[in-house]
């Protein structure tokens, strides 16, 4: 029997990988519409309250109530489209709609993103891909890379080295 030095990776280990993730995104981004929810729908009420009682012209009451009403509670808006986007990628899971794909690095570049440095790998036919320190220092220009990604989208899931990694597609 041969040595294994790479780590095996199979269809079924990565479906299992991004339905964790997913799981984490839908239970994180709940707890925070939680949260978000009862911050936000009380300064709602009463900013939109004190309004209906300052002003007299009811057209004026029902247009600032539902700009400003839209404004102050904008975090639990955006935390339900981050929702939706999780429930669609759970729906393409279930499907199995999902790819592994190699692909060999174009080339690295790294961004100064909010104050620190975001290293990054570049694929043909994929978005850029934000990866760790490590993996960015380990990878040069022409490694093969398995690429984890949805049918539909160009957006990269997950990466893993084909140096370090082997695909057995069982």
């Amino acid at each position: 029997m041969e040595k294994q030095t790479k780590n095996i990776i199979t269809r079924e280990w990565v479906e299992k990988e991004l339905r964790f993730y997913n799981t984490s995104d839908i239970r994180s981004t709940l707890v925070l519409c939680g949260v978000l929810s009862l911050l936000f729908l009380p300064l709602t009420i009463g900013i939109v309250y004190a309004i209906c009682a300052l002003i007299e012209n009811i057209l004026l009451k029902i247009v600032l109530s539902v700009i400003i009403g839209a404004i102050t509670s904008a975090p639990i808006w955006i935390n339900l489209l981050r929702l939706r986007g999780s429930l669609i990628e759970r729906k393409l899971l279930k499907n199995g709609d999902f790819d592994i794909v190699i692909r060999n690095v174009q080339y690295k570049s790294e961004k100064i993103v909010h104050r620190h440095i975001e290293e990054y790998l570049h694929f043909d036919d994929f978005e850029e891909f934000s990866v760790e320190h490590t993996t960015f220092q380990l990878a040069s220009q022409g490694d093969a890379f398995y690429i984890i990604h949805y049918k539909t989208k160009r957006l990269i899931k997950l990466l893993y080295s084909a140096k370090m990694y082997e695909y057995k597609g069982i």
